[in-house]
């Protein structure tokens, strides 16, 4: 473990004499290495913790089992659960949700050949439903990147922040800005949302700006997200992705947005047909 990650896991003031739980610090580690990449194999936490195979398998068995983390089978990537510690009743609105937008989705990736995108908010980050659809059509596994994308740094996050009600903007960007993972407090001072919320309301999508990534970088690919929405709530977005080395995205916007505006709202009218909550029961709005 390096140091800035003992310091993470180090207790603020223990009693003189009381020994550490190596077993939970292991845990611990195992667990933010996960979190700080959205989607890893065996393979990955092995050579970032230096932890033996063994071992690991122990320790991703224990957070299965607890509900902390989750096994997407198709990839063999381990990502963190949905909202560790909730009850059931958001699963199954997220299940729900799913099941309803299936039908928009799969006429929406007959028409698009790029991967097709539902998410809904989790915390400060989104969380894609559905992943162990096979990847379509896109060359790099942006989804690796991309299981609980960030709210800052996706188009499907900059989509919700965009067209979620100003208060409920304010009081994420205030979270974001006291959010203990660096990637958020980072990128609040260099993305912000002073200008772009109004300019994608305007337009009807959000984008997601590849340039701070290198041009052979896995990171860079491009995507759009649309809005799903029941009166002012933001119920999820979708999105596409694709690579900017075959289309710009203007073009995608061109050919798709419209494709992409349908299927949102062909499954906006069938959640108001079932009478579908705009966010889990029991939960605030904002």
């Amino acid at each position: 473990m390096n140091q800035s990650r003992r310091d993470a896991f180090r207790s603020a003031g223990p009693a003189p004499g009381v020994k550490p739980i190596t077993a939970l610090r292991r845990g611990l580690e195992v667990f933010w290495s996960i979190q700080q990449s959205s989607a890893v194999t065996l393979a990955d936490l092995h050579r970032q913790t230096g932890m033996s195979k063994a071992t690991l398998l122990r320790i991703l068995r224990t957070l299965q089992e607890a509900g902390w983390i989750a096994r997407n089978e198709v990839e063999n990537r381990y990502v963190p659960a949905a909202s560790p510690g909730e009850s059931g009743l958001a699963e199954e609105w997220r299940t729900r949700l799913s099941a309803l937008a299936s039908q928009p989705r799969e006429q929406l990736q007959k028409v698009v050949p790029w991967p097709i995108d539902l998410a809904v908010r989790d915390g400060l980050a989104m969380l894609i439903l559905d992943t162990n659809r096979p990847i379509n059509g896109l060359a790099v596994n942006y989804r690796v990147l991309g299981f609980r994308p960030r709210l800052l740094l996706s188009s499907l996050g900059r989509c919700y922040l965009a067209f979620c009600p100003d208060a409920e903007r304010r009081r994420l960007l205030a979270a974001l800005a006291r959010s203990p993972y660096e990637v958020d407090r980072a990128a609040l001072k260099s993305h912000g949302a002073q200008d772009w919320p109004a300019r994608y309301r305007a337009q009807g999508y959000a984008s997601r700006d590849p340039s701070p990534t290198s041009l052979d970088s896995p990171e860079r690919f491009g995507a759009i997200s649309v809005p799903i929405l029941q009166g002012n709530t933001v119920v999820g977005c979708i999105s596409c992705a694709w690579l900017p080395a075959v289309a710009s995205e203007q073009e995608i916007v061109k050919r798709h947005l419209a494709d992409l505006k349908a299927a949102a709202q062909a499954v906006q009218s069938r959640l108001a047909a079932a009478k579908f909550p705009a966010v889990p029961p029991g939960t605030a709005e904002a």
